[in-house]
């Protein structure tokens, strides 16, 4: 239309602003990108028309916490990431859990790649080109990104960039260039640091390393992330150790996927059998069980750090089932020297039959990296069995995929020690798994995190590792789809307007990210709109890669990515989002 005063009006829609503000009618116009006005009647010309009468407008949804960096510079990376957008997310933060793939200098490159490519499944070193942030993210906006990206510096790939991969505390000289490393991921947009304490080499730092680091946060002012150290017995531990970065420099904390494994030292088969008993009696005997009390008592630990002054948030998945790379569940001392030395040493049969006495019975411990007494041994604390493999890269290996490591042991005549050491050196390492102290999609494991989407400190996140490789997370699919359904609509725990900011606005403050997650007149038009009557999600462990239904039209930026359920590949209407300076 000639002459039109805006790009778009959406007419009739039902506000939830994201502020947590309660819910209004209104017409939302957008003109270059932004939300140019909001009034109950915008009767003026637009290029496009969109009637949401009896729809929720709402600011498209935030995550915090993804690995969508790993598949950014892929040229399909818009197919891949698809159902991040037709969930509503329309921002992801990437560098999670010490895993980033923004810095990777020549120093120490070889053995930089190969820790992340355990996460990716991918080979890095023929599509990595750049050493830096700056890099990295002119690269991404020159091919163009189907979502907007805020990207954390990774400390895992920071401490194998400034000193390699070695069993023990930094150097000096180490822990300054690391230091420097950090500043310059700042300097250059980076939003903060992202640790991952229970994996390799995060496991060897200790608390003064990362206060350390802290400094360098508060001076440039970004948050300190963390995937703990431990989330069992030691979990007080855990959360005390970020709590003294935050207090110590007056950063903000995210602490990433927070949940408890029940567990007592010395009682591994007692705990093991108390979790299935309650399990059964939960879905079976139907018994209401209140296990989500036990997480209670860990959000009291971040209560209190709160009340004193630190700002700490965290983050969870409305999933029965965790995920990540498999290598993370060996003791520490398998890793020194990279992966390709881990795999090396597993070839040993006396060397894996250590790593079997290990998990089998040497008892978690606090710090993390000492030896056998690592304090997240999660084999011991669920048994063999509390780990399925999710993807493996090699077409051959392919029958693995939902299987546990004691029946691949029983179909291929081998113990699980044997069947998980054969499949890492038979897939280069490059093996992700889903772990569970039951079985998947257990309603019991599920409430056991209730008290975690309610609390005021929570925030959503999808924790996303899409590959094009074996059996995704049903949440890459429906997370905050299946957040709203579940506790709005079903359980009643969460007002709409308390879910909403709790997915846009809250998480744009967490982490400094500025004009985005509200609607409102400047703010960038990144716009979900959904019917909340409909809002649903059919996709399980066993069949996840299912889009929810109920999210009708996707905006990011101005520029619709879904249009009445679907999806348009040819858009690529993303930015970086950096830190200002």
């Amino acid at each position: 239309m000639n002459g039109a005063m805006f790009d778009t009006i959406i007419h009739n829609g039902t506000l939830v602003d994201g502020t947590g503000g309660k819910r209004y009618e209104a017409d939302i116009a957008i003109k270059g990108g932004k939300i140019a006005e909001i009034a109950p009647q915008i009767g003026k010309n637009a290029v496009k028309e969109i009637n949401a009468s009896g729809k929720i407008v709402a600011p498209g949804f935030i995550d915090i916490h993804s690995h969508a960096d790993f598949m950014i510079q892929a040229k399909n990376h818009n197919e891949i990431l698809k159902p991040l957008v037709m969930q509503g997310i329309t921002t992801f933060v990437g560098g999670n859990c010490g895993f980033s793939t923004c810095f990777i200098p020549e120093e120490h490159r070889q053995v930089t790649l190969a820790y992340l490519e355990k996460l990716s499944l991918k080979n890095m070193d023929g599509e990595i080109h750049w050493q830096n942030p700056d890099q990295f993210m002119t690269r991404a906006e020159r091919q163009g990104l189907l979502l907007n990206m805020g990207l954390l510096a990774g400390h895992g790939s920071l401490r194998i960039a400034a000193a390699g991969s070695v069993n023990r505390l930094l150097k000096e000289d180490e822990q300054n260039r690391m230091e420097h490393y950090l500043d310059v991921c700042l300097e250059m947009g980076c939003l903060g640091l992202s640790t991952g304490l229970q994996y390799y080499p995060g496991s060897q730092s200790d608390t003064d390393e990362l206060v350390r680091l802290g400094r360098v946060l508060k001076r440039r002012g970004g948050i300190f992330t963390s995937h703990l150290r431990s989330y069992s017995h030691t979990l007080d531990l855990a959360l005390d150790e970020v709590i003294q970065v935050g207090r110590k420099n007056d950063v903000p904390i995210q602490v990433s996927h927070l949940y408890w494994q029940p567990y007592t030292r010395g009682m591994a088969g007692i705990m093991k059998g108390i979790i299935r008993l309650g399990s059964f009696a939960y879905n079976r005997l139907k018994i209401p069980i209140p296990i989500e009390r036990g997480l209670e008592a860990k959000l009291k630990i971040l209560e209190k750090a709160a009340r004193g002054g630190v700002n700490i948030h965290f983050d969870q998945l409305p999933t029965a089932q965790g995920f990540t790379e498999l290598l993370a569940f060996l003791p520490p001392y398998v890793h020194e020297g990279g992966r390709a030395a881990a795999l090396q040493r597993l070839r040993d049969p006396a060397f894996r039959k250590r790593v079997k006495r290990d998990l089998t019975h040497a008892e978690p411990d606090w710090p993390h990296r000492d030896g056998a007494t690592w304090s997240f041994n999660y084999i011991k604390m669920t048994g063999w069995a509390g780990l399925r493999v999710m993807a493996v890269t090699s077409e051959k290996n392919k029958w693995t995929v939902g299987k546990t490591f004691p029946e691949i042991g029983r179909l291929t005549k081998r113990t699980s020690m044997d069947a998980l050491a054969d499949l890492l050196i038979d897939e280069n390492g490059q093996v992700m798994v889903f772990h569970t102290p039951t079985q998947p999609d257990d309603p019991f494991v599920e409430r056991s995190l209730w008290a975690a989407f309610t609390h005021p400190l929570f925030v959503p996140a999808t924790d996303t590792i899409l590959t094009p490789y074996g059996r995704p997370s049903h949440v890459f699919y429906d997370c905050f789809p299946r957040f709203i359904k579940l506790f709005v609509r079903e359980r009643k725990m969460l007002s709409l307007e308390e879910a909403v900011f709790k997915s846009t606005s809250m998480p744009a403050s967490i982490m400094g990210i500025k004009d985005r997650g509200v609607l409102r007149k400047g703010a960038f038009a990144d716009i979900v709109i959904f019917d909340m009557e409909n809002i649903d999600t059919t996709a399980t462990f066993h069949k996840p890669d299912v889009h929810p239904a109920g999210i009708e039209r996707v905006i990011i930026n101005g520029e619709e990515v879904v249009s009445d359920g679907r999806f348009n590949k040819e858009v690529l209407p993303g930015r970086v989002i950096k830190k200002a300076r």
